[in-house]
This record gives structure tokens, sequence and C-alpha cells, in this order.
């Protein structure tokens, strides 16, 4: 069954939320929600989600450590696809065991922001790519959860752009995989800047969130507007 619109309880606990992935989240949550099944009924959503946020964090550094030996770029790959079935499992499970929290929702939500931040820049401290990049790219993960509470409280929705956490967290993956089997490799230059691989992979993808972020702001303010908000 597409999961192309959940409904959840609200970070209060009462009334249901909305939540509308992007399709290619909906496509892995719908297929990742098939093995929910065999997580034990003792084991705690939030249990799930600490795994995901030590797994992606652990990924996140090993992003670092690839400057010494593209061997890293293996577990942080593991790490980066183990936070994001978490995050997609610890969600499901609360609403379907009747285990939902305030704090379960406020750990989700941080775990989500601490890896992204994270991984951008242990990316941009690499010897893979440059902090300049990396520094445009990681406050727009906090940015977009600021608009996102905002939707929550005003209209009960949870909106994901299309080029959202979920695609970020792929493009993380991608950078992983192009590091292990090319290592570090200048592609091109602009004036005395030489642009890494990592930069031409992780710059259009911060541009492309960059972007989703200010239309959910602008479409999130004329709403507000509209209604009298």
């Amino acid at each position: 069954m597409s999961e192309v619109k959940k409904v959840q309880q609200n970070m209060d606990g009462e009334e249901p939320l909305k939540t509308v992935p992007s399709i290619l989240e909906n496509k892995f949550a719908d297929f990742t929600y098939r093995f929910v099944k065999y997580i034990p009924m003792s084991v705690h959503p939030n249990v799930v989600t600490g795994i995901g946020l030590i797994c992606g964090l652990l990924g996140a550094f090993c992003f670092f450590l690839g400057s010494f030996s593209r061997w890293f770029f293996l577990p942080a790959i593991l790490g980066m696809i183990t936070h994001i079935v978490c995050d997609n499992f610890d969600g499901y499970m609360a609403r379907t065991r009747n285990m939902q929290s305030a704090r379960g929702g406020f750990f989700d939500l941080m775990s989500d922001i601490l890896v992204c931040t994270v991984t951008v820049l242990c990316i941009g401290l690499s010897s893979f790519g440059h902090m300049e990049i990396a520094a445009f790219g990681a406050p727009l993960y906090g940015i977009h959860m600021v608009a996102t509470l905002h939707y929550i409280m005003h209209f009960n929705e949870f909106p994901f752009p299309p080029f959202g956490p979920f695609e970020i967290h792929c493009t993380y993956i991608i950078i992983a995989v192009l590091n292990a089997v090319f290592g570090s490799v200048t592609v091109f230059h602009i004036g005395d800047f030489p642009f890494l691989l990592d930069d031409i992979v992780l710059l259009p993808a911060a541009i492309g969130a960059a972007i989703e972020v200010a239309r959910m702001g602008i479409v999130l303010f004329f709403r507000l507007k509209r209604e009298g908000k």
C-alpha cells in the first residue's frame, strides 16, 4: 500500500499530523516497511532512532577518515544506509505499535539534523572536498526544519520538498561510492580554485536543497498571509 500521504500523531500527541514524503522517499519507505515485522515488539522506536543516530554519526566521521584510507568509505556507506533505514523504521513502528510520543518526534528530528550537518562538515574537512562548499550546505537542514515546524504548528502538516532529507542522504552515499572508486580527483579549476569530485556533486545538491527550502518558506509566508495569521 502506497504511503503517499501518511497520518501520524503530532508532537503534542493529540491531533493527526499529515505527512507528505517525497516520491523517492515514498518508494523507499514502502520497500523497508515490510521488514518492520521482524523487529521484536519489545524494541522501542527510540532505540531504533538511537541506533540510526550512532551509525549515521560513525558513517559521517568515516568521510573524514577517508582522507587516510579509501577503505573508510565502505563503513561510511553502511552508516548512511543504516541511518536512513532506521529513520524509516522508527516512525512506522511508533504509528503501528501505538508508541508515539513527543520526545520520540523530537529525538527523530534532532538525529536527522545532527547526522546531516556532521556529514557535510566531515566531507568539507576531508581531502576529498572543500569546506567553502560544504559550509554552504551545512545549515540548510536546520533551516528546513524551522520551516517544517511552522507548517506543523499552523497547518498540522509535515511536508517534504522534492529534494529533501532522503535525497540528501542518497547524495552522501553517492559521494562515498565515487570517493571509494576514484579517490581524490580534481575535475576542473575556476581561477585558482580546484573543484574536486565531491565539490561538483555536493554543490548542485546544496543549491537544489537551498531552492527547495526557499520555496517552502515563501509558500508558507503567503499561505499564512492569506489566512490572516
